[in-house]
This record gives C-alpha cells, structure tokens and sequence, in this order.
C-alpha cells in the first residue's frame, strides 16, 4: 500500500514538473470533490501555499486540519485573484478569501512526502497550471482595492513567466532567454523572454540579485534599468561582471529582479527663485562622508 502511495506521489510529482517546465508560475492541486468547493491548495517551485476560510481555521476542521497538523507556516488573512488553466486555451478566474498557510519543501523527498499525505486525505482529480494568483491589497483609509495588472506576452515559450518566489515579495525574478559569458569587467544584454505592458501611471524598475552580488560581483549597468509603461519590446536586462572571473549565464538563470511601483507624472513649471532652506546648494558631499 505504501508503495501505490509512493508511486500516485510519483506521479503528481511528474505532472508538476512538467507543468512547471511548460512556462507556468506554478499548479492548482484539484481534489476529487473540486467542484463542491474552489481550488486552495498551490504548487509552486519553493513548495505549498494554501488559502483556507477563516471559518475552517477557526472550526479546526475540514480543510484547515490538513495543514494546521502538518507543520505549515500561518501568514495572515489575503485575498486573490487566482486564474488557471483547466483546458488548454480555456481559463478560470476564481475570488480566494481566507488565511494564507505556506511550507517550504526544498527537495524531492520532502516534495513526495507532502503529496503522499495530500493524496492520502484529499484524493486527487487533477493538476492544472495556474496562469496568475496575485493577492489584493487594501487601500490605506479606503474600503476599496487597489492592485495593477502586468499584461505579459511570451517570446520564449520555454521559460517560466516573471514571478514572485514568496508572498510579499517586492521582485519579479526575471530568466535568461540565451547562454551568455560574460568576461570580468565587461556587460551583456540579456534577453528575458517576455514583452509586458503595464497600466498607465505604472513603471518597472530593473534590480540586480543580491545572490549573484554577492557570489560573483554581478550587477546591472544602469541600475535600476527603468521601463516605461508604454513600452512594448522585449525586456532585456544589461548584466556587468564585477568579478575577477568569467561568468556564465545559462538560459532559465534566474538574472535579475523587477519591481513595478506606481509614479507621479508632473507638470514643469518654471519660476525666478525657488525658495530658501536649510541645506541650500549643498550637493556632493555636503553632509559628510
């Protein structure tokens, strides 16, 4: 018996990885009695994230139980706007509301552990590709909502979307679309994959990776890179190896972050004096080292 658990945790695994390899941010865990009840349970490439009813946690019952005894991060109450693929070409948008639970899972032993006990209690229809689950966040002093769309279109079918690797991340991770050496004291431009389009009032600022910083002196020229929203090419992010050995990107690296904030338009006006303060024409070096 343990062995058929082992192989059906097998299986799913499978089927995660390829969906993963097909592009998607992450799957929808779809359990036999999916059609009483919308999709809460989500693979991704760091592991398990789960969206239970505060009713449910507050019950220690049904849903909540399965990740309350299992070791499962608490985060807060969030709500999302998840879209998933159930058919090819054929998507579904689903409202979440309720308490986010997260687990890390850094292996494929822990990975087949977690869906042999998935698979045990819940059962399992299918696994299907989530195309967005991106969390809402409430206006400060308005009962409103407030959350842009980044509008993606792939170049590269064969590279993972622009995502967040945990919830409340402030960066994208961005791939490398090519293999690319990158000698010490030279630059790359390095094609990611993907055009955007952002909501008006909206700009993407490229990032470097702390990771690569620090391991490898690795950062991006014209940090940050700026995009606007009307922009419409490929994003490409300008590497700079600071390092006194050559570094090699291999295509599906992780190169670089992009974080998308909302900015002011303003309207020039030209006036004979500004006003005075206290610091006046201080510039470079003013206040001190």
């Amino acid at each position: 018996m343990q062995r058929a658990v082992m192989d059906e945790a097998r299986r799913i695994y499978g089927e995660f990885q390829s969906i993963m390899e097909a592009g998607y941010s992450g799957a929808v865990y779809l359990p036999v009695f999916y059609r009483a009840t919308p999709p809460y349970i989500f693979l991704f490439e760091w592991g398990i994230r789960s969206v239970v009813s505060k009713e449910e946690v507050a019950a220690w019952k049904d849903r909540a139980a399965i990740f309350l005894e299992r070791d499962y991060r608490c985060l807060k109450e969030a709500t999302f706007h998840l879209v998933y693929r159930f058919e090819e070409e054929k998507d579904f948008f689903v409202p979440l509301s309720g308490v986010e639970f997260v687990k890390e899972l850094a292996d494929e032993e822990m990975w087949l552990e977690e869906l042999s006990s998935l698979r045990a209690k819940l059962g399992v229809f299918k696994l299907v590709p989530v195309v967005s689950m991106e969390e809402r966040i409430e206006k400060t002093g308005n009962s409103g909502w407030e959350r842009t769309v980044l509008r993606i279109k792939r170049l590269d079918k064969g590279l993972p979307l622009p995502s967040y690797a945990h919830s409340g991340d402030a960066g994208l991770d961005l791939y490398s679309a090519e293999d690319v050496s990158i000698p010490p004291g030279e630059w790359a431009l390095i094609p990611t994959g993907f055009a955007m389009a952002l909501e008006e009032g909206y700009a993407a600022f490229i990032q470097p990776r702390s990771g690569l910083a620090a391991r490898s002196g690795i950062s991006i020229v014209n940090t940050p890179g700026l995009i606007d929203c009307h922009y419409r090419g490929e994003v490409k992010v300008i590497l700079i190896n600071h390092g006194k050995q050559p570094f090699r990107v291999k295509r599906g690296d992780r190169v670089a972050q992009m974080v998308v904030q909302r900015v002011e338009s303003v309207i020039v006006e030209e006036v004979d004096e500004l006003e005075e303060t206290t610091r006046g024409e201080g510039g470079f070096g003013s206040t001190g080292v």
